[in-house]
């Protein structure tokens, strides 16, 4: 079997007798997309954090990327090593345009020189398919699938091999979803791994190659995207009022 994108085994993460995340054990192969589903509280944004180090590494356990351990590094040296992250609440800086967004994002987080930063602007504004005319507007003008956008952009500026997007269908109209279902595959198609955390189920069946359920910060089941969303124990932990 190769080398796998990334790696997670035995992790942990618990604040104070809370279990956020209690022993998951996965891997994501190198090109795929990989869904994480499970209801609120389940663990899936803290599982995001552990692997990324924004705002905190596991408790325990482990976390490779490319075939090196990353649990301990620091935030910045794992997202310019190329595993970076989107948020639930979309971070645009409200006074200013998409292009000086990305800039900012392309030298302080990805650690790219300013002479070099522009043509990754323009790539990554182009493969989420920004609107070339709106592209000095303030930020806080833009749409809320702009805002979907550039924030997917603003992670893609910094190169990376792995992108890890947290609920990025909140808010989204059907039709936005639906341009989002398209924008993912064209991501993923450049060779970009993607992992999504995401409520909208119908999302997730479209894009993804395989899914994972969490419950109660652990594994609930992983699979066959059809297959898991049939499985009764997953079911129940939607429907049964568990969680």
């Amino acid at each position: 079997m190769s080398e796998p994108a990334l790696s997670i085994t035995g992790a942990c993460k618990t604040f104070g007798g809370l279990k956020a995340v209690d022993d998951v054990s996965f891997r994501v192969n190198s090109g795929e997309i990989f869904g994480i589903a499970g209801p609120n509280g389940s663990g899936k944004s803290t599982l995001f954090n552990l692997m990324t180090g924004i705002p905190y590494g596991p408790s325990a356990g482990e976390v490779h990327f490319d075939g090196r351990r990353i649990d301990r590094w620091p935030a910045h040296r794992i997202a310019r090593a190329g595993l970076c992250r989107t948020f639930q609440k979309d971070a645009e800086f409200p006074e200013l345009s998409a292009d000086e967004t990305l800039q900012i994002s392309a030298v302080y987080n990805g650690g790219q020189r300013r002479r070099d930063a522009a043509d990754n602007v323009d790539k990554a504004l182009t493969l989420v398919d920004f609107d070339p005319d709106r592209r000095t507007m303030r930020s806080d003008e833009l749409s809320v699938y702009e805002k979907k956008q550039l924030m997917i952009a603003s992670a893609l500026v910094s190169n990376p091999s792995v992108l890890m997007l947290d609920e990025p269908a909140s808010g989204l109209t059907k039709p936005e979803i639906e341009k989002l279902d398209a924008l993912l595959i064209a991501v993923n198609r450049t060779g970009v791994t993607i992992l999504l955390i995401e409520h909208v189920l119908s999302l997730l069946l479209s894009v993804s190659e395989r899914l994972m359920v969490l419950n109660y910060g652990q594994i609930l089941a992983e699979g066959d995207p059809q297959t898991v969303v049939k499985n009764p124990a997953v079911i129940e932990a939607y429907l049964g009022g568990r969680g």
